[in-house]
């Protein structure tokens, strides 16, 4: 069965017509979670307690990626958060997740390439760990815990001025 309009032509997408091995694009392709991990060392003594202090919770991320097929553009990014909370120096919980995406990113200029897969990708995948995140949190018991927005761009940009001041290359890519 032939899928053509009443002029002759093709139903496809015009993006697929046009798309060459050259031409810039940026396409998600699938979210995933790669590992996950809870830990509270202080249950259930600190439910026992009940200290009347309010705890401190810190959030860390990391952004790293890999280029699966250089030919298509196939990059797998990961995003890294862990959040861990303390109440003076014991830790009451540590919630780590590692989310993932991979993504079609193709693009003539290599400096727009590595901006897309540490500022955009990670946008994308961030409401995704933040939703793990504030699920494990809540399952072991603890008070709900937000990820604040994330500055992945002032992030990259800190990156790369510390980076050149050490003389350092841009890329970042996890190794197999």
């Amino acid at each position: 069965m032939n899928d053509a309009d009443p002029k002759g032509q093709s139903a496809e997408p015009e993006a697929a017509q046009t798309d060459s091995a050259d031409s810039p694009r940026f396409e998600l392709i699938s979210i995933y979670t790669k590992d996950i991990s809870f830990e509270a060392p202080s249950l259930p003594q600190i439910l026992i307690q009940r200290p009347s202090e309010n705890p401190a919770n810190r959030a860390d991320f990391r952004v790293d990626h890999k280029v699966l097929n250089p030919d298509q553009g196939l990059t797998e990014v990961r995003l890294g958060v862990t959040v861990t909370c303390t109440l003076d120096t014991q830790t009451l919980y540590l919630a780590e997740v590692e989310q993932c995406g991979l993504f079609i990113v193709r693009h003539g200029n290599a400096s727009t390439i590595e901006k897309t897969v540490h500022v955009a990708c990670p946008n994308i995948l961030l409401p995704f760990a933040r939703e793990q995140i504030a699920g494990l949190i809540s399952k072991g018991n603890f008070p709900p815990f937000l990820i604040a927005p994330i500055n992945f761009e002032q992030a990259y940009l800190e990156k790369r001025k510390q980076q050149a001041e050490q003389g350092k290359d841009g890329g970042q890519d996890i190794q197999p």
